[in-house]
């Protein structure tokens, strides 16, 4: 062989990868710019990835005091300080001095997206837990954080554990003298799943469940009705849309359950419904999709 001829060296598996990486950029680079689903779903991603951090950042400071409801006010501040600012959502309310009282009382809440949890940390009471389904626990530090502060875990999947967390709940109510948030309609609304493609007619609202107000009459106290207006405009699974956007957060007048039963809690649970669709309706710019 020639002396003077080149060698050829061949490539090195990280040749090859890096190679597969950069070819993998460049094409999700292409994606980003020309698909709406791949903006949405990124940047939806990158939003529901602020929680687990905020939850990490969280828990040392809850450490100093495990369990209390207080502890909320960590998250919530953290969620004040960055996930607002950095996806351009802006938020107000009227009624919040329905929600500053020292008294407790269960707060019941429309869900359309996790896009709620912007409104919910920036106008977030004093003394109030929040009433989750049991799997949240298992979410990494957001579960963590969520034990340490005093969540309230149902298992829906269970009649009988259900109706023990929520005869805790009362106690936690009386003894502590404690709020509780609860969202109704158990899921979120805006999720695809329940969002049809094609939708006759509009449901503003799912179905609630009586959890809560079964809850709020067994404790004998009010329910504060608390009402997000429409994020359509801005957020859609169905049009996967994210952009920036704002909405309105509107706190509803104490409905007392004094002299209630639990056999007027059906037709109440319908009542307050009602009054919270006909308040979405009002503050919402309820305009369908193009």
């Amino acid at each position: 062989m020639d002396s003077d001829s080149e060698s050829i060296t061949p490539s090195s598996p990280m040749d090859f990868v890096g190679t597969v990486l950069i070819t993998g950029a460049l094409l999700y680079l292409v994606l980003l710019l020309t698909s709406r689903t791949v903006r949405f779903r990124t940047k939806y991603y990158l939003y529901n990835l602020c929680y687990p951090a905020i939850g990490l950042v969280s828990i040392p400071f809850m450490l100093l005091k495990p369990g209390d409801v207080d502890n909320v006010r960590w998250p919530a501040l953290f969620t004040r300080l960055t996930v607002k600012h950095l996806f351009g959502i802006k938020v107000s309310a009227t009624g919040l001095e329905h929600l500053k009282s020292d008294k407790p009382y269960i707060a019941v809440c429309n869900h359309q997206s996790t896009i709620d949890h912007i409104a919910m940390m920036e106008f977030w009471p004093n003394r109030c837990s929040i009433m989750m389904k049991n799997s949240v626990k298992y979410l990494g530090p957001m579960g963590i954080a969520a034990m340490l502060s005093g969540i309230i875990f149902v298992c829906r999947t269970n009649r009988e554990k259900a109706k023990e967390a929520l005869e805790n709940t009362v106690k936690v109510i009386k003894e502590k003298n404690a709020k509780v948030w609860v969202f109704p309609e158990g899921t979120r609304k805006l999720s695809k799943k329940n969002r049809p493609a094609e939708e006759k007619k509009p449901e503003y609202f799912l179905p609630f469940k009586k959890g809560a107000f079964n809850l709020a009459v067994q404790a004998q106290v009010p329910i504060v009705p608390v009402v997000f207006s429409c994020q359509e405009s801005f957020f859609s699974f169905r049009h996967k849309r994210f952009t920036s956007g704002a909405y309105k957060m509107t706190v509803l007048k104490p409905v007392p359950t004094v002299g209630m039963t639990l056999d007027d809690v059906p037709d109440f649970t319908e009542k307050i419904r009602d009054m919270m669709i006909k308040t979405f309706i009002e503050t919402s710019a309820l305009s369908r999709d193009n």
